[in-house]
């Protein structure tokens, strides 16, 4: 006997409490049972019910997996470099001056978005505010981002005492102060390979200001972005340049597409 209607045997069995019957009436629409609420009913009836019952919870189990794949948009699979990120680092809690000393970070107002630009070697702020995607790594699922311009300033005296060590550990250990908890793991400060994988004329990294670079060309003398976007480390005697935090977010930070941040930059949304 095939597996078939050894299926269905077994089946009138269970749905008709044991009653047997003869051959030729196994059939699932000559044979009926009471339900449970008392109405009659066929195997056949059961059956088709049964069916149209289980497809019902199959297609709003698809509908769920479905829209659980909406909501699961890797930020990592659809950014590229340069896009703007609806990144939040938050404000200022106080106010502090443009650094005028060695090792001083400044520039800054007590209540101001630290997504912001200010004014440090230059005149005027730069015009670029928010963050960007500096680079990200597909395996990992990890976007690093950077300050679309200068959130403060940074004074780096060149002497002969050897600062630029330590120079480069203020500036990376800076990048903390930019941390949200919510998104992000970590926090540096841009530094030269970063600069260097960029296109001298992309606004990315040329941004009409001056800004350091977390490396150190002597022991007196750190690198540093040119307002032409040209890499150098000339011409320091000691100055307040801008400083360009870089945050690394979490592996598998989730999008829901693109909007705004909070500059009207076209940005990803951060789930």
């Amino acid at each position: 006997m095939g597996g078939g209607y050894l299926l269905i045997i077994i089946i009138l069995l269970v749905v008709t409490n044991g009653i047997t019957y003869g051959a030729s009436q196994l059939t699932s629409d000559g044979v009926s049972y009471q339900k449970k609420d008392g109405k009659l009913t066929t195997v056949k009836s059961a059956l088709d019910e049964l069916i149209n019952t289980s497809l019902t919870k199959i297609d709003k189990l698809e509908k769920q997996v479905s829209d659980y794949k909406k909501l699961t948009i890797y930020l990592a699979d659809n950014v590229k470099e340069g896009d703007y990120v609806a990144y939040d680092a938050g404000d200022w809690e106080t106010s502090t001056k443009k650094p005028t000393e060695q090792g001083q970070f400044g520039g800054y107002t007590s209540g101001k978005s630290k997504n912001e630009s200010v004014a440090c070697w230059e005149k005027t702020a730069p015009k670029y505010n928010g963050w960007r995607v500096l680079s990200k790594d597909d395996t990992t699922k990890t976007v690093t981002i950077v300050h679309a311009g200068q959130p403060e300033c940074y004074y780096h005296l060149y002497s002969i005492n050897e600062y630029s060590d330590a120079s480069v550990n203020l500036l990376n250990g800076r990048g903390s102060q930019y941390v949200n908890n919510s998104y992000a793991i970590s926090g540096r400060s841009m530094n030269k390979v970063d600069a260097e994988k960029i296109s001298e004329t992309d606004n990315l990294r040329k941004m009409d200001a001056r800004y350091w670079l977390a490396t150190t060309y002597s022991v007196s003398t750190l690198w540093f972005m040119k307002e032409n976007g040209i890499i150098s480390h000339d011409g320091q005697l000691g100055y307040a340049y801008g400083f360009r935090p870089v945050v690394v977010l979490k592996s598998n930070i989730l999008t829901t597409g693109q909007g705004q941040d909070m500059f009207g930059n076209k940005a990803w949304i951060l789930a």
